[in-house]
């Protein structure tokens, strides 16, 4: 995919669901408390409006769309820089913006402190920006992989063509002509 908002909307989307699995595994185990959605929807709404149903909804594509973003910055931070160490860009750019969420954002609107009290809920965050990194990160890799591959191949083949384009209109000798050009060496003087 040529374009890098394409191949980061891809990768958000496929963090993002990788990341509510993730969520659901640790609210089974009791570590995390706070849905994603409830996380995502805070940064708009306050808390007794999220529990409405036009809040959940809102919190829920909040979180989604905030996804989409992340995973779009980490695609034009990988196109930009390169695909060397590709999950490695993609999981460090995911934690920065989750340390920037948590440290920076929810303590200047003073909202989710029961989140910033529960030790399970940080270190929940901090998996699922772990994952959600990897995964974009892998993803936006592969994407621009594809799309350098398929970029060769058509460059390879454009020039193979204009070489049996040039070949084929190179001046024909005249007809009814049988001369033939013969080089001759210099001669000495």
């Amino acid at each position: 995919m040529k374009d890098p908002v394409g191949r980061g909307l891809i990768a958000g989307a496929a963090g993002v669901l990788a990341i509510n699995l993730v969520e659901v595994l640790l609210m089974k185990l009791n570590i995390s408390e706070t849905p994603l959605w409830q996380a995502g929807g805070i940064v708009f709404l306050t808390e007794p409006a999220l529990k409405t149903p036009l809040g959940m909804a809102i919190g829920i594509f909040s979180h989604i769309f905030i996804g989409l973003v992340l995973g779009t910055a980490i695609a034009y931070y990988i196109s930009c820089t390169g695909k060397d160490f590709a999950v490695l860009k993609g999981t460090g750019l995911s934690l920065i913006a989750g340390f920037v969420v948590l440290t920076i954002i929810f303590p200047m609107r003073q909202v989710a402190v029961e989140m910033q009290s529960s030790p399970g809920d940080v270190l929940s965050a901090l998996i699922d920006h772990s994952v959600f990194g990897a995964l974009a990160g892998y993803t936006v890799k592969r994407l621009q992989a594809a799309y350098e591959t398929e970029n060769k191949a058509r460059a390879k083949k454009d020039v193979t063509v204009s070489r049996v384009n040039y070949i084929r209109f190179l001046p024909k000798p005249l007809s009814g002509t049988n001369r033939k050009v013969v080089f001759r060496k210099p001669k000495k003087i």
